[in-house]
C-alpha cells in the first residue's frame, strides 16, 4: 500500500474560510426564521464544524506477510553494481491504529507544521503504517510510535483551529438571523406602507402541449408527482457523489429527487421530502461517516424502511467511503443487505442501480 506524506494539502485557514462560505450559501435557501432560532445555530454549527480525528491506540493491530526485498540501495551492504537489483526475503509489516473522526483532516496542513511530516495512509477509519524489514536489526515499534507521535501534534496543532471554527460559526448564524429579520422587517413596513390588498401572483395557465419530431431533453427542474428514486443523502457528500449521482440517473432518463432538481424557493422542506419519500419507486441510500453522524439522513432511511413490506425491495444502498464494520455498527440490517460501493466509479454505481430497479 502506497505511503504518502499527511498535513500536506489545503491550508486549515482556506478550509475554515470554506466552511464559513457553505454556511452562508446553506443559509441563504431561508426565506423564513424559524422560531426555534437556537436549534438552527446549533445545527448548521454542527454541520459545517471541522471534525478533528482522535487516535485509538488501544485498538492498534498488525498484518505480517514474508516478501522478497531489494536491497540493493542499502548503505548498509555492499554492491559493486547498485544499478542491478539484489533481492532478499523479508517481511513486510502492516500497522493499523483506529480513529474518530473526518478522514480528511489528515490531508489539511495546520498553521504550525514540522518541515518532515509523518507519513502513512488512510483506509476508512484506520491509519496505516507498511515496513518492509530484512532483518531484525530494524526496532519497528520505535519507528511506529514515533511517527504516531507525530501525527497526535500535527492534529493538536488543528484542534484550536477548529474549536475556534466552531464559536465563529455560532456567531456567524447569529449575525445571518439578525440581517434576515432586519431584511424581512423592512420588506414588511414597504408592503404594510401601501395601505391596499396585496394580490399574489397567479400560476400562469399550462400552454396546450405542441407536436414535435424532434427529441427534447427531459427538464430536470420540473414539479413532479412521482418519482423513480429518491436520493438520501448527507449534504457534505453533495459535491463528491450524490449531485453527479443524480445528473448520471437524470441522463438514463430516469426521474430523480433530489434535493437540488426537487426543492425550489418556498417549499416546505419537511413536506417536500415526505411526498418525495412516499412518491418514489426506491430510495438510493448514501451511506458514509458524514451520513452517519446526522440526524435528517437518517430520518429519511427511517421512512423508506417502512415501505418495504412483504419482502418489497425500496432501499437501495451506496457504500461510500466505508466499509462492512462501519456500516454493521449503524445498522445490522443495512450491512447484509447487498450494496455497491462508489470505489468502482459512478458508472458502475449507476450500473448496479439500474440493474436492481429493472
Amino acid at each position: 500500500m502506497a505511503q504518502r506524506y499527511l498535513f500536506r494539502g489545503v491550508s486549515i485557514l482556506d478550509l475554515i474560510e470554506d466552511r464559513k462560505g457553505k454556511l452562508k450559501a446553506e443559509f441563504s435557501h431561508l426565506l423564513q426564521v424559524p422560531s426555534d432560532e437556537l436549534t438552527l445555530e446549533t445545527t448548521l454549527a454542527n454541520d459545517f464544524r471541522l471534525d478533528v480525528p482522535v487516535l485509538d491506540e488501544t485498538k492498534k493491530y498488525a498484518k505480517t506477510r514474508e516478501i522478497q526485498m531489494d536491497v540493493s540501495q542499502d548503505p548498509r551492504r555492499f554492491f559493486s553494481d547498485r544499478s542491478r537489483p539484489f533481492y532478499v526475503p523479508g517481511t513486510e509489516i502492516s500497522i493499523f491504529v483506529p480513529f474518530e473522526g473526518d478522514p480528511m483532516m489528515f490531508d489539511v496542513q495546520p498553521t504550525s507544521f514540522d518541515m518532515n511530516p509523518p507519513y502513512g495512509d488512510v483506509t476508512d477509519h484506520e491509519l496505516n503504517f507498511v515496513y518492509s524489514v530484512a532483518d531484525a536489526s530494524m526496532d519497528v515499534a520505535s519507528e511506529n510510535a514515533r511517527t504516531v507521535g507525530q501525527i497526535k501534534k500535527h492534529l493538536d496543532w488543528l484542534r484550536p483551529s477548529a474549536e475556534q471554527l466552531h464559536v465563529e460559526l455560532r456567531n456567524l448564524v447569529r449575525s445571518l438571523i439578525a440581517q434576515r429579520k432586519q431584511q424581512l422587517a423592512a420588506h414588511a413596513q414597504v408592503v404594510g406602507s401601501l395601505g391596499i390588498p396585496i394580490k399574489q401572483e397567479e400560476a400562469p395557465s399550462p400552454k396546450p402541449p405542441t407536436i414535435s419530431t424532434q427529441k427534447r431533453e427531459k427538464p430536470v427542474r420540473q414539479k413532479q408527482e412521482h418519482w423513480d428514486i429518491f436520493i438520501s443523502h448527507a449534504s457534505e457528500d453533495k459535491d463528491e457523489i450524490a449531485r453527479a449521482l443524480a445528473d448520471a440517473l437524470v441522463a438514463k432518463g430516469l426521474i430523480v429527487w433530489y434535493d437540488d432538481f426537487s426543492l425550489k424557493v418556498g417549499d416546505s422542506l419537511r413536506e417536500s421530502i415526505d411526498r418525495g419519500l412516499s412518491r418514489s419507486r426506491y430510495g438510493v441510500v448514501i451511506l458514509s461517516p458524514h451520513f452517519f453522524e446526522k440526524h435528517w439522513p437518517g430520518q429519511e432511511l427511517n421512512g423508506l424502511a417502512t415501505r418495504e413490506v412483504g419482502g418489497k425491495k425500496v432501499i437501495l444502498p451506496i457504500w461510500h467511503k466505508v466499509g462492512f464494520a462501519e456500516v454493521r455498527e449503524y445498522s445490522p440490517t443495512l450491512a447484509d443487505r447487498l450494496a455497491v460501493n462508489t470505489n468502482k466509479g459512478l458508472e458502475h454505481v449507476v450500473a448496479k442501480l439500474l440493474e436492481a430497479m429493472n
